[in-house]
């Protein structure tokens, strides 16, 4: 059975379905280069290189990502070295551990998470902005 595969994971009835990824990068499995997605994407992989998602991209908690990552909606909870940009929406959840600079114009960090770079928002009013960097820089320092 392969690690990357097309159209869900095994056993997905409806693979593409609402919530099911249209790829799937397993544990075990390590990717050097650039990875483009047009559609929802889970990585619990090793991946370096570059990884852009017009979808959903999401990073489980095994995944360990080198890379530039871009895309419209991303869910970390694995580890990511490297700038990340997320056009709609940025999920940092427990146990993520982010070293790089983000930008995003929507930002939730869970309690646990670290994160060690510089964050800028798009998009939203100076005081969003201002609350978003505070937050930010607080869990940078619980780390």
């Amino acid at each position: 059975m392969s690690n990357f595969l097309r159209g869900g994971k095994e056993g997905d009835a409806t693979p593409g379905a609402e919530g099911t990824p249209d790829a799937f990068l397993g544990k075990g499995s390590k990717v050097v280069g650039t990875l483009t997605f047009t559609g929802p994407v889970e990585l619990d992989g090793q991946v370096e290189g570059e990884i852009t998602s017009q979808d959903k991209l999401t990073v489980g908690e095994s995944a360990v990502i080198t890379a530039k990552v871009s895309g419209a909606e991303i869910i970390i909870r694995g580890t990511v070295n490297g700038d990340i940009s997320a056009s709609k929406k940025l999920i940092l959840k427990k146990p993520a551990r982010i070293t790089g600079n983000i930008t995003t114009s929507n930002l939730m960090i869970e309690e646990g998470v670290v994160f060690e770079g510089k964050c800028s928002m798009t998009g939203g009013s100076t005081n969003e902005r201002r609350k978003v960097e505070a937050v930010a820089s607080s869990v940078a320092a619980r780390g």
